[in-house]
């Protein structure tokens, strides 16, 4: 991340730094020149943000108990946030390996008492 993305990261988490932050292989025009700016997606304890800097910048939050049907799709490569009708963009490319550690935080961890055959 350059101080830019860093700068605004901050800005949308406050204090508590984020779980997980990956640059996705989606990329908009955030108001640079000649290239469009890569879409940082970060997940925090509770919240799952989007970000890309530039003049035209791109920040957006969503609860992580609001998108219970994220997914990602094998045939795009593409991480679906679903409903997430609130975000601009739903469809992230990420590869196969970064869309298990993003679903890793939006599933609920296996407690061992879940784990023991019920009798």
């Amino acid at each position: 991340m350059n101080e830019r993305e860093q700068q605004l990261l901050r800005e949308a988490a406050g204090d508590s730094g984020p779980r997980l932050c990956l640059r996705t292989g989606t990329r908009i025009d955030a108001g640079r020149w000649w290239r469009r700016s890569p879409v940082w997606l970060c997940v925090t304890d509770d919240e799952l943000i989007l970000l890309a800097a530039g003049r035209r910048r791109l920040l957006e939050r969503i609860a992580i108990a609001e998108c219970p049907g994220t997914h990602y799709n094998p045939a795009t490569g593409e991480l679906v946030v679903e409903p997430g009708e609130p975000l601009r963009l739903r469809r992230l490319k990420v590869a196969p390996s970064e869309a298990l550690e993003i679903l890793a935080h939006f599933k609920p961890a296996a407690t061992p008492t879940s784990l023991t055959p019920q009798r």
